[in-house]
């Protein structure tokens, strides 16, 4: 009778560590590191591309001209108070401008920037109408909530008479 034994197992090649390997190591680590880079680089830019103007030398050069034209407005002591209310998927954009003693301005051309903090593509553009002497308003038909910077420009004429910057806080639905 036979006895079949069952064949001993191979004895295994101890682990080498070759230069094939260790240069096929650091491709692989460094590929997955600049693609993780070039990932996030891309979604940061179009996200925020950090553009703020077309040409800094040219803002730059009517500068002080502006800040007198400020200095002017802000010697008037004219103020604006605004709000944005919900109003289903958009909202109310509501402004009153008022003088130094409370008195409302009307018979201005005024406009509005909401911009987005993040991001410049959510931007939204909109000219007020004056519904009762100095209370301007406008509705967006679609806005997401959050908080919003408020850029408001009264114009007489071709005069820029009024302006100003501010935060302004579109709540949930």
């Amino acid at each position: 009778m036979s006895c079949d034994t069952p064949a001993a197992p191979r004895p295994r090649r101890p682990f080498q560590l070759t230069g094939r390997m260790v240069a096929a190591m650091l491709v692989l680590f460094f590929g997955v590191i600049i693609s993780v880079n070039a990932t996030i680089m891309t979604v940061a830019l179009r996200t925020m591309p950090g553009v703020e103007t077309r040409s800094a030398y040219e803002d730059s050069q009517h500068f002080n001209e502006e800040i007198a034209r400020q200095h002017e407005r802000d010697a008037r002591g004219w103020s604006a108070a605004a709000t944005l209310a919900r109003q289903g998927e958009g909202a109310a954009l509501g402004v009153t401008l008022a003088d130094r003693l409370g008195q409302p301005l009307s018979g201005f051309t005024a406009t509005a920037r909401l911009r987005h903090p993040a991001t410049s593509a959510r931007d939204r553009d909109v000219a007020l109408g004056e519904h009762q002497p100095g209370r301007y308003e406008a509705r967006f038909d679609r806005i997401e909530a959050g908080s919003w910077i408020l850029e408001l420009q009264a114009r007489r004429g071709e005069e820029v008479v009024f302006v100003s910057r501010s935060r302004i806080t579109l709540p949930e639905k």
